[in-house]
């Protein structure tokens, strides 16, 4: 009977620390997944200074099926979107003619900060960068994705216009 106690103790004994063992690397391998996972620290700045500049270059308030419609347009004329804000349904933008994307690019818009960061997270995994990120008024967001390989002369752009990159946390 004395044997069943101390093998039943062991046992509970062993248990017990097997338990503590699972848990530790479950704890460990749950941050190693989050770390892949990016956030936003900052959004883009968007200089005051420069904005009556920004506003001569923007096309006029369009609805945003118009706007799809232009990006295409201008695209085959050697012209490229690198900035754009929305409002309800409306939209407008600044193309710029002396940048050729080579690669892929993206544009969204974004209503809540958990959407934004999902997609941020989703479109960094396919291979983009954020160009820009901006809160908008209404308290959504407006962002651009590029190629790596195109993300030093957009932010160019984007530089002289007054939009600052975003700043982002692992």
């Amino acid at each position: 009977m004395g044997f069943l106690t101390y093998g039943s103790s062991v046992m509970k004994t062993t248990t017990r620390a097997a338990w503590i063992v699972l848990s530790l690397v479950v704890i460990t391998l749950l941050p190693a997944q989050a770390k892949d996972e990016v956030r936003m620290s900052y959004p883009s700045k968007v200089e005051a200074s420069k904005g009556k500049e920004r506003e001569k270059l923007f096309t006029p308030w369009m609805t945003t099926e118009a706007l799809r419609t232009q990006v295409d347009e201008k695209r085959g004329k050697g012209e490229q979107i690198v900035f754009f804000e929305y409002s309800g349904n409306q939209a407008r933008a600044i193309f710029v003619n002396k940048l050729k994307l080579t690669g892929p690019y993206s544009r969204w818009i974004m209503s809540t900060e958990q959407a934004m960061e999902e997609k941020l997270n989703s479109e960094i995994k396919g291979g983009l960068q954020p160009a820009f990120i901006v809160r908008n008024t209404s308290g959504g967001y407006t962002m651009l994705f590029v190629s790596p390989g195109d993300l030093e002369n957009v932010r160019k752009e984007l530089k002289e216009l007054g939009i600052g990159e975003p700043k982002l946390k692992k």
